[in-house]
């Protein structure tokens, strides 16, 4: 017997079932629950194989609207179609596609980790530029105008070199999420990057000396301030200084097996630089030498803050960077009478001469009398005499 609308009202669920049905033909039913809620639900088999539709809450719809949804429903199933199975998908698709914030996480773990050295900056980056923006938003749901708008805020500040940093973030985040089926485009390509002006900012030895006695007056950490310090003594790259692990450091050489490039580097450790990182290995956590105030690697992104926020009276603008530190390290050595291929085996830069891809000398011997030769003209700079042996740090 088909059911009426009247009829409905007083249907009940039945000795305390979970749910009880009551048919009103074709596969169509109302379903009343222990609590009373009350449904229009189709019951239907492909293959042999049971399906229940949920149509909609009897409080929600009438029984006509109900029987002209489920007369949809039957000529869909007699076409060869599940609606059961076709609207799970669609449910599921809708809930599969992950906020700019949660699939920022995806990211990191998934691709700016296992892949890029400066994974860490990419954190920074999402968490200080993208997520307060653009967080809430499905990341499908983003456009490149939403883009524009972010890049425009470090172009309208002056801050091009960030600007591009972001440009490139953004457009490595959002062709991940196409490669795994998230957004069918990326709304960052075809964006182009601004020209930025080159750094040629280099250190004078007043401004080394008044840095080196910046950092003992204790104004910033003692990781940022070890981390400061190696920058200039070895003339490596931030990120990687701050990566520095135990297990690397193999007598008087520094050993990175994975470096920017992604080439092994070697780099020979002055006595000054192993008197920083004798210093820092009691504080060494998972083998990391560098550690923040939460036990975990130190951030490369706040060593810019520091310097930044720093009291010296520098001589000229723009204020030095940590990247310029290692620029300084670098042009000393030029100074010192040695030549650009020595320059760049310490610095770890490419060599794509046809020489360069033949030439298999490690010139550890010769990074070794760089470094040492810097050293001492650090020494000369900051304590007015050449280097010994042992170093004394620690202002009394």
């Amino acid at each position: 017997m088909s059911l009426t609308a009247l009829a409905i009202k007083s249907l009940k669920n039945k000795e305390g079932k979970p749910y009880t049905d009551y048919l009103d033909g074709n596969g169509l039913k109302v379903r009343v629950t222990r609590a009373g809620h009350k449904s229009y639900l189709y019951r239907y088999k492909i293959n042999g194989k049971p399906f229940e539709y949920t149509i909609g809450a009897v409080d929600d719809l009438s029984l006509s609207d109900a029987r002209k949804e489920h007369a949809s429903l039957v000529s869909q199933v007699k076409a060869g179609r599940n609606p059961k199975l076709e609207r799970d998908l669609k449910t599921q698709s809708v809930h599969a596609v992950p906020t700019v914030k949660d699939f920022a996480e995806t990211y990191i773990q998934r691709y700016a980790k296992p892949k890029k050295k400066s994974w860490l900056e990419d954190d920074r980056q999402l968490k200080a530029d993208v997520i307060p923006a653009l967080g809430s938003l499905r990341i499908d749901a983003v456009k490149r105008a939403h883009v524009i708008a972010l890049l425009d805020r470090k172009e309208d500040a002056g801050a091009m070199v960030a600007r591009n940093r972001l440009l490139s973030l953004l457009s490595k985040y959002f062709a991940f999420a196409l490669e795994r089926g998230l957004v069918e485009l990326n709304p960052v390509t075809g964006i182009k990057r601004l020209t930025e002006e080159s750094r040629n900012r280099v250190l004078s030895d007043n401004e080394i000396k008044l840095f080196w006695h910046w950092l003992h007056s204790n104004k910033c950490d003692f990781a940022t301030n070890s981390a400061l310090k190696l920058a200039l003594i070895t003339g490596q790259r931030v990120d990687e200084v701050c990566s520095i692990r135990e297990e690397h450091i193999q007598g008087d050489w520094w050993l990175l097996p994975d470096s920017k490039n992604s080439l092994p580097h070697t780099v020979f450790l002055c006595e000054m630089a192993k008197q920083i990182i004798d210093e820092l290995r009691p504080h060494s956590r998972k083998g990391y030498l560098l550690i923040n105030g939460k036990g975990a690697a130190k951030d490369s992104a706040s060593l810019p803050k520091a310097m930044k926020e720093s009291s010296i009276e520098w001589e000229s603008e723009p204020k030095p960077t940590p990247h310029d530190l290692r620029r300084t390290c670098i042009t000393g050595i030029s100074c010192l009478g040695f030549s650009r291929l020595v320059q760049d085996k310490v610095a770890n830069h490419i060599d794509s001469s046809v020489g360069g891809i033949y030439d298999r000398n490690d010139y550890a011997k010769e990074k070794q009398q760089a470094m040492e030769a810097w050293e001492r003209k650090l020494s000369e700079i900051i304590h007015g005499q050449a280097s010994s042996n042992v170093l004394t740090f620690r202002q009394a």
